[in-house]
């Protein structure tokens, strides 16, 4: 039996979870962006929302949708994918910690007699 109590599986599906979806995101974004669908530049709504969905896509500032050498895209995707990756694992942790402070605060309070 691995050393992972039950109550810790579900910090470890959350986290691989949101990673997961992190990565998506990235992925879809930074795919919308090199066909041309997200416009380059803040003001436009898809790139707005691209940045509200995946922080990490301000890089594409700095970087045309083509790049001309290969290493340039790879980095900037790589670094899109990760740090968006460990932005929501990092957001999922936090409200996974807050939410399971609430739930233990509630099942001792029901555990007294103190109804809510």
């Amino acid at each position: 039996m691995s050393g992972i109590k039950p109550k810790e599986n579900y910090l470890v599906l959350v986290l691989s979870l949101s990673t997961v979806c992190g990565m998506v995101v990235a992925i879809a974004v930074y795919y919308g962006w090199s066909k041309g669908v997200i416009a380059p530049g803040l003001d436009h709504l898809l790139t707005a929302a691209s940045l509200l969905f995946c922080p990490p896509f301000i890089l594409s500032l700095t970087i045309a949708p083509s790049p001309d050498s290969a290493f340039a895209l790879i980095m900037v995707l790589g670094t899109l994918i990760f740090a968006n990756a460990f932005l929501y694992a990092g957001v999922a942790a936090g409200l996974y910690s807050v939410v399971s402070t609430i739930v233990k605060h509630r099942r001792a309070r029901l555990g007294s007699g103190v109804v809510l």
